[in-house]
């Protein structure tokens, strides 16, 4: 059986959505989103001038669930508290521009990447026992 950071890494390798939550006057909002990762660092697209954007710039803490729905063969998904901030990596950037540009976006200008450093990882499962925690590097 894997060890528990090697599950985690599975799953965040073999998934590519979850919701990304923030607050905007002291309400949370949610939306799906598509994240990339390099290890335990996730990173993410949108437009620059998106609501999203300010909220994390108010509050860079963000909770997100990663791999439920997309999850089939396996019934475990990620629970993560992170921080967001601005990416600016012309590498990690041309890897979204050419995956997300004609989906997403008309101007890959307006793209901006946000890196989301996990603080807390745990793996959960749809039946809601035996949840983990992850030990971050």
């Amino acid at each position: 059986m894997l060890d528990v950071q090697e599950t985690a890494l599975s799953i965040l390798s073999n998934e590519r959505v979850g919701t990304l939550a923030s607050v905007h006057d002291g309400k949370p909002y949610t939306r799906y989103m598509t994240f990339y990762n390099e290890g335990f660092t996730l990173y993410t697209v949108t437009s620059k001038n998106a609501p999203k954007v300010h909220e994390l710039l108010a509050n860079p803490r963000t909770h997100i669930l990663y791999g439920y729905e997309n999850n089939d063969l396996l019934e475990e998904f990620l629970e993560i508290e992170a921080t967001v901030s601005e990416y600016d990596d012309a590498t990690i950037k041309e890897q979204f521009v050419q995956h997300f540009k004609d989906a997403y976006f008309n101007d890959p200008s307006d793209m901006l990447v946000l890196k989301v450093t996990p603080t807390r990882l745990r793996i959960m499962n749809k039946t809601g026992d035996q949840q983990q925690e992850v030990p971050l590097p």
